[in-house]
């Protein structure tokens, strides 16, 4: 049974939005804890462009909505980490179950990375979730 920690992600003072999703997303993507990048996908990003993608669709939304939130307010993405018990799954279907979980999590209407990270004793999933809808109209709504 995996459990899954949820965070919303806020730019930090001397950060622009772009530098934190890339930092947070270059992390997880880290190809000595995601065996070489094997372990590591994305939804309706490149993996290559996907701070550039989350940002771009940031500044769409405020041209389509007129809506602006202040830095500190402002959710940019969300980041879930999945966690498995030790010797619980193998981290092919680890990556599997997170993909799949991530896709329902958010309805199939937010860009997301996962990286499935093997460097601890538990198997676990970063799981970063562009808080900007693929149609730029809404952000991710975490109520429920």
């Amino acid at each position: 049974m995996a459990v899954v920690p949820f965070y919303n992600r806020h730019t930090s003072k001397n950060q622009t939005i772009k530098e934190c999703i890339k930092f947070h997303i270059d992390y997880a993507k880290n190809p000595e804890k995601t065996q070489n990048g094997l372990l590591v996908s994305a939804y309706e990003c490149s993996l290559e462009t996907a701070a550039e993608e989350f940002l771009i669709s940031k500044k769409l939304y405020e041209m389509i909505t007129k809506r602006s939130q202040s830095k500190d307010k402002n959710n940019i993405s969300y980041m879930l980490m999945q966690s498995f018990k030790p010797e619980e799954i193998t981290p092919q279907k680890a990556h599997e179950i997170g993909y799949q979980f991530a896709y329902e999590f958010t309805k199939g209407e937010h860009q997301f990375v996962i990286s499935t990270h093997t460097n601890k004793n538990h198997i676990h999933n970063h799981i970063e979730i562009n808080s900007t809808s693929l149609d730029c109209t809404h952000k991710f709504n975490a109520y429920k």
